[in-house]
């Protein structure tokens, strides 16, 4: 089978499994890279030796403007194409699978930059000005409350938020299956207050006038919210989950807890927020004298 036909035929397998738009975005531009590499050939072309090759290669060890990769990104690479591998071994698609050789490097992540508590404290009870005031509160209230993803977020509906039980049902969460997220009594008022003055009972719950609102626009009202609220870091959309999961770890030490919440697979995609709170930290260290 053709390289460049069993990378498509992998692509349109997780779309079928209802993989993240995002996931499969990111195996198709690592795939993309690989198969310039390559040329065309076959899935049995392909060698340890090859393989090699391709992760020395500038396009991997390298991003377009020439600062050198992380090795987190590097490493990118190296799943991508195992994961085609195997899939294709499960199918019968090749004789040997050459991606053996790939190991992945032992890299130690960055802590992500997040709000600490004051500083979400003075978000949640920051009154925002203009119009959406009201909205852009109960939006960012949520996404930091909850720690649900930016794609889950926007594709609330009214409908998905019980405040008889103070649950918050996701139709779109990353692995495809609905799944549910607690509320807490903070977050369920806002929610309802903000529930209780839109116009469409049915409708979308964070929308402009009719329609749902995008990714992008809800990206930029975070941005533009937060510094409204006087801080000063880069605060993204996704800021806010990491937010609340360091604050969550930090106010409970359970980390397991703490990838139920984010609802990871893997208990390792969870540690990065292990992190130690510097001022714990001191005061510890005092406290032995």
């Amino acid at each position: 089978m053709k390289l460049t036909a069993a990378a498509a035929e992998f692509l349109q397998s997780l779309e079928a499994e209802g993989r993240s738009p995002h996931t499969t975005a990111a195996y198709r531009r690592d795939l993309a890279v690989f198969t310039a590499f390559a040329g065309p050939i076959t899935l049995d072309d392909v060698t340890p030796a090859m393989l090699q090759r391709f992760m020395a290669d500038r396009s991997v060890q390298f991003a377009p403007s020439g600062a050198p990769r992380a090795k987190a990104s590097v490493n990118r690479y190296r799943v991508t194409v195992k994961a085609l591998y195997a899939w294709a071994e499960a199918r019968w698609l090749v004789k040997r699978n050459p991606t053996s050789i790939l190991r992945c490097q032992r890299h130690r992540g960055l802590p992500p930059v997040v709000l600490d508590a004051n500083e979400m404290t003075r978000v949640i009870e920051c009154r925002f000005v203009g119009g959406t005031a009201d909205r852009d509160q109960a939006l960012i209230c949520f996404m930091l409350l909850t720690g649900c993803r930016l794609a889950e977020t926007c594709a609330l509906d009214i409908g998905d938020i019980d405040l008889d039980t103070n649950v918050a049902v996701l139709r779109t969460t990353k692995g495809g299956d609905p799944d549910r997220v607690m509320l807490s009594p903070t977050l369920a008022a806002i929610l309802a207050a903000h529930i209780a003055r839109c116009a469409d009972q049915r409708g979308p719950l964070f929308a402009a006038g009719a329609r749902r609102l995008s990714t992008r626009q809800v990206q930029r009202i975070v941005v533009a919210r937060v510094r409204e609220a006087g801080i000063t870091k880069p605060i993204t959309a996704h800021s806010l989950r990491h937010s609340f999961a360091t604050r969550l770890y930090n106010e409970t030490g359970d980390i397991r807890l703490v990838q139920q919440a984010l609802r990871h697979t893997h208990v390792s995609t969870t540690e990065v927020y292990a992190q130690v709170d510097p001022k714990r930290w001191r005061a510890s260290v005092a406290s032995i004298a």
